[in-house]
């Protein structure tokens, strides 16, 4: 398993590198179980850098069977983004691209990280580069449905500050999504989950939430010491909301000042928002009663 500089700064200094450096669990291929697992899903996180180096974070829905695995190396994805979302000013042939297929019903997830091969008429090709599964830890379990009854055009709003109604939504989700950038090792996208109140809005700027302990792998926080470009991805699973942001991300190594926030926090990673977009009635999906993952730990919500 080879890791770049930053992976390896960050492993060092969190005291993992023995346990990092036997991981094996990396293909170069679509494994079968892979193959079979992304034709199934009905969603598709995505993250990728614009050309200014602005990185985002976003979710593609369709009918399972719209992620179609065409050989070991190739994926096509069929459709293409709204124009209002930023993700679709990173769809160029050759951009590196990551993504993650989760069924948060089975607490499964299957990572991609590659470039962006043909783009065609009704969709673009995934060239994969890395093929990886994570634990199911900290995924909480819903399932999804259609819709029912006549669908609600989204409408999307741009935001230069953490608004109100943002606020409200970041502070109470329990799961979001990361992605980050290293300009000569590719791009990676990766989950966070937690109980409500994980994630806390220090101003309408600036965010702040707990790094748990994981995989050892530290691909996000390998980028981020490097480049800290991120982008955050955040779906209101009530309302059907999706939130994107765009800033950058530094990693405060010291818990002391917010350990009674975040039990089990190891590391704390503040973002500072740079721009972002809302857009209500964004997915097509309703979700059941959340399950929380037993591996959450405790979070204190202030009223």
């Amino acid at each position: 398993m080879n890791y770049h500089p930053g992976e390896i700064q960050v492993q060092e200094r969190a005291g993992v590198r023995d346990i990092a450096a036997r991981k094996n669990s990396i293909y170069s291929e679509i494994p079968l179980a892979a193959k079979t697992f992304l034709e199934s899903q009905p969603f598709l996180i995505l993250g990728a850098a614009d050309d200014d180096g602005a990185v985002w974070a976003s979710v593609w829905f369709g009918t399972p069977g719209f992620i179609k695995v065409e050989d070991s190396q190739h994926a096509m994805i069929s459709g293409f983004p709204d124009s209002q979302d930023p993700i679709s000013l990173c769809l160029t042939p050759s951009n590196p691209i990551a993504a993650i297929a989760i069924d948060f019903a089975t607490r499964r997830r299957m990572r991609l990280n590659g470039r962006i091969g043909e783009i065609q008429p009704n969709g673009f090709q995934f060239r994969a580069e890395q093929v990886y599964s994570n634990c199911p830890k900290y995924i909480q379990a819903r399932e999804w449905t259609l819709k029912e009854g006549p669908s609600i055009e989204p409408a999307a709003q741009a935001l230069e500050t953490l608004s109100e109604e943002v606020v409200t939504l970041v502070n109470k989700a329990d799961t979001f999504f990361i992605a980050t950038q290293h300009l000569q090792y590719g791009t990676d996208v990766s989950h966070r989950g937690g109980m409500p109140g994980f994630v806390r809005a220090e101003d309408d700027r600036t965010l702040v939430f707990p790094d748990y302990s994981g995989n050892a792998m530290f691909n996000t926080l390998g980028n981020a010491v490097c480049y800290p470009q991120a982008g955050l991805l955040f779906m209101d699973f009530d309302s059907g909301s999706l939130i994107q942001l765009t800033g950058t991300v530094e990693i405060l190594w010291d818990v002391t000042p917010f350990a009674h926030w975040f039990q089990g926090a190891q590391r704390i990673i503040r973002f500072h928002l740079e721009r972002g977009i809302i857009t209500s009635h964004a997915m097509p999906l309703s979700w059941s009663t959340v399950q929380y993952s037993p591996a959450n730990p405790s979070v204190v919500v202030e009223s």
